[in-house]
């Protein structure tokens, strides 16, 4: 069984980020390092038991920048077999929706039985990429799954709700979006690290893909930082003092009580 991992590029999630006011929603990219999205890497590992167990290859999906060939390749290196790779700007600017039908149509040169992606990306966000590419596609999806069991053509899906778990049986194909504890990622070894790099990375284009540039549906106009905190209340003295102005500062200034 072929299955197709969705991947994406994220800033790390140490990075400090600040809103770029050259490029609206953008940010400010010198100094970022950007990696794998987490989430994606649930996927990566969930495709590669599968193959591991039933046989196929992993093959791999994304929409960015040049510099997401260091996200593949890091998929790669955990096994990931090959990779497309759509880079023009008018993909990557791209909303979601126009994305979805992008993936589908790169999706559709693979054939796979199974399409795994991420939850959703960790810095804006953005949770719709599987249900899209279901939708472009005509295919069933599972979004969230925290276990994955495929047996013929069908998958069981279990996801974790507020005070138990859901379990969906869907038949394949189909999309199906991966939660943290699914499975724990593996670490890719310096030899497989070293093989990534020989691993191929189709670039496409729309018109290879057979699409147009469409105007997006939706766009980011402005990305700000929070507010700054407030500084904080340093209050002193006995125990009966400490308590009568903390009592009087919340009653008083901060109206709470």
């Amino acid at each position: 069984m072929n299955v197709a991992v969705i991947l994406q590029q994220v800033p790390d999630t140490e990075a400090v980020v600040k809103p770029n006011p050259a490029v609206p929603g953008g940010i400010v990219e010198e100094g970022v390092k950007f990696i794998l999205n987490p989430y994606d890497e649930f996927a990566v590992e969930e495709a590669l038991k599968i193959t591991e167990k039933d046989g196929g290859e992993v093959v791999g999906v994304c929409i960015g920048p040049d510099r997401a060939e260091n996200a593949i390749r890091m998929a790669m290196a955990m096994g990931m077999e090959r990779a497309i790779l759509i880079s023009e700007p008018a993909a990557v600017e791209a909303d979601i929706v126009t994305q979805g039908a992008i993936l589908a149509a790169a999706l559709k040169t693979l054939s796979p039985r199974l399409i795994l992606s991420g939850r959703e990306m960790i810095d804006n966000q953005n949770d719709a990429a599987a249900a899209v590419v279901a939708r472009k596609l005509g295919m069933p999806h599972v979004l969230a799954a925290s276990k994955i069991e495929v047996t013929g053509d069908k998958a069981v899906v279990v996801r974790d709700i507020e005070g138990g778990s859901l379990e969906i049986e869907t038949t394949l194909p189909a999309a199906i979006s991966c939660q943290k504890g699914l499975n724990e990622p593996r670490y890719p070894t310096l030899i497989a690290i070293k093989r990534a790099k020989n691993k191929e990375i189709k670039k496409m284009t729309l018109a290879e893909l057979g699409l147009t540039a469409a105007a997006p549906k939706s766009r980011v106009t402005a990305l700000r930082l929070p507010q700054a905190r407030a500084a904080g209340v340093k209050i002193t003295g006995t125990p009966e003092e400490v308590t009568g102005k903390c009592l009087a500062w919340l009653s008083g200034t901060a109206k709470v009580i």
